[in-house]
């Protein structure tokens, strides 16, 4: 059920590409990044073009590791910068992966970074510190990001025992019923929006929190769900841009005249919730498709999830980035994505 009133991300996503207006999706273009897929099915299992961060990613042993991914995927949000001499990086990484980096050198350093009780009040001098990049560039939304910290830590204290473990333990190996304990109580994941006067939702970050625990724990332990194909993708600003690229979904004229001249687009405008629902109606779309292939070539394959495909589209983009700089992406300012 997730919030009253508000449409599920898959929902969400299909009444959005039915009235989008600056956004549409492709068969022709979803019929090629099935080829792509396809092709990369091997042994009965997805392979993910190499990104070579194993090192940095959360310690699937460690003893807080699900705290571990509670914290990377609550400061999941806005790495893109304005240019290159700009772009925040730590021991080389850029993104996402330098948050991962900048964490895994925290706990190697000895702060408590995956204890609520210690960044629940954390100060602006130790995020600083923390994530402090390889030059003067610093992470993008500093504030935002602590003030994220401090809910998120808040909250787990008061309601949880100080850890998100107890939320994944009331969850039950429900996924849904995980992502529906994270919306309705951390204000921070409430990544909802009104398109044409309905109430939409795409949980960027929420669902990533879920499907993390599920992939980083290999489906076991604290990462077990009985229900992981239910999450849909995760509408960010990069795998838009591998759908362009494919020819999955295109821009109308005036939506990419903004993109090329880097004009920011407002969270919930139009154009932002179009791109994002089209996003996500569109690895729907995908997945149905490789069902129907598999199906039909009676293929000794697994139809992968929504996440897997995203994650695969997400590193197909870090590992073609240089060919990928023709297709502009959109940047908004916010901490949903």
């Amino acid at each position: 059920m997730v919030r009253d009133g508000v449409l599920l991300p898959a929902q969400s996503a299909k009444f959005i590409s039915e009235r989008s207006h600056h956004v549409q999706i492709h068969q022709e273009g979803i019929e090629k990044i099935c080829e792509e897929i396809l092709s990369s099915l091997k042994g009965n299992k997805l392979q993910i073009p190499e990104t070579n961060a194993n090192s940095i990613h959360p310690d699937k042993d460690h003893v807080n590791a699900v705290d571990w991914v509670c914290v990377a995927d609550a400061l999941n949000f806005c790495f893109w910068s304005r240019s290159k001499e700009e772009q925040w990086t730590v021991d080389g990484y850029t993104g996402y992966f330098a948050l991962e980096a900048a964490l895994h050198r925290a706990i190697k350093e000895g702060y408590d970074i995956t204890n609520p009780e210690y960044y629940s009040k954390i100060n602006k001098a130790e995020v600083n510190h923390i994530f402090r990049g390889d030059t003067d560039a610093e992470i993008p939304l500093l504030d935002q990001r602590i003030s994220v910290l401090h809910e998120v830590g808040a909250i787990l204290i008061e309601k949880y025992d100080k850890t998100f473990e107890t939320c994944v333990k009331q969850a039950n190996k429900c996924a849904i019923k995980l992502l529906d304990i994270v919306v309705d109580n951390f204000p921070c994941f409430r990544d909802e929006a009104v398109y044409r006067g309905c109430r939409v939702s795409f949980y960027k970050r929420a669902q990533i929190l879920v499907a993390d625990l599920w992939n980083f724990l290999e489906n076991k332990g604290w990462g077990e769900f009985q229900d992981i194909d239910r999450l849909t993708m995760f509408a960010d600003y990069r795998v838009p841009q591998v759908l362009v690229y494919f020819g999955a979904m295109s821009y109308n004229d005036e939506l990419m005249e903004k993109l090329k001249k880097d004009e920011l687009l407002t969270s919930g405008s139009p154009e932002e919730v179009e791109i994002r629902g089209c996003s996500i109606h569109t690895i729907e779309l995908l997945k149905k498709r490789l069902q129907d292939i598999i199906s039909r070539d009676k293929l000794n394959v697994e139809v992968p999830n929504s996440s897997l495909l995203d994650y695969y589209l997400w590193c197909y983009r870090r590992k073609h980035a240089v060919e990928m700089e023709k297709i502009p992406y959109h940047k908004t300012l916010g901490i949903y994505y």
